[in-house]
């Protein structure tokens, strides 16, 4: 059973790398220097709400922080196979940024384009709602190395 949670993020991350290495057009989009994985698990029924909650709040934040070059990309990634309830996390999100920088102020950047995105809404009712929703299982930041073309 282990041995599956190791393969799983290297099948992920390879996965969406490989996509980002499809040539579009005749040029290829280079792939993110720095990927932020974060691995959650939602309680059994309540799904369809964390997905709603990252798909209606957080997506919103992060689409303008892309537009503000703040940040290069984010995806919200369901688990499919392995299954059963001693896995550890049901969904995995990836933040992806071209430079350090952008990783370092990550925090800061959501903040700076909080209120632009949810005006009105107190940042740590936000906070509250996003841990209600689901559990932080841990994270890592992943450095490209190498590639080839």
């Amino acid at each position: 059973m282990k041995a599956r949670y190791i393969w799983l993020p290297l099948v992920i991350v390879s996965a969406f790398l490989a996509g980002t290495l499809v040539p579009i057009g005749k040029t290829q989009q280079k792939p993110p220097k720095y990927i932020e994985v974060t691995y959650m698990k939602v309680d059994p029924g309540r799904e369809s709400d964390y997905v709603k909650f990252e798909r209606e709040q957080w997506k919103p934040l992060h689409q303008e922080r892309i537009k503000e070059g703040k940040l290069s990309s984010w995806h919200l990634f369901g688990v499919k196979f392995p299954f059963g309830t001693a896995e550890k996390y049901s969904y995995v999100t990836m933040n992806t940024f071209d430079q350090f920088s952008q990783l370092e102020n990550s925090a800061a950047s959501i903040e700076q384009v909080f209120g632009k995105v949810h005006p009105g809404v107190k940042p740590e009712d936000f906070i509250s709602r996003t841990f209600k929703s689901r559990d932080l299982v841990r994270g890592e930041v992943w450095v490209l190395i190498e590639q080839a073309e």
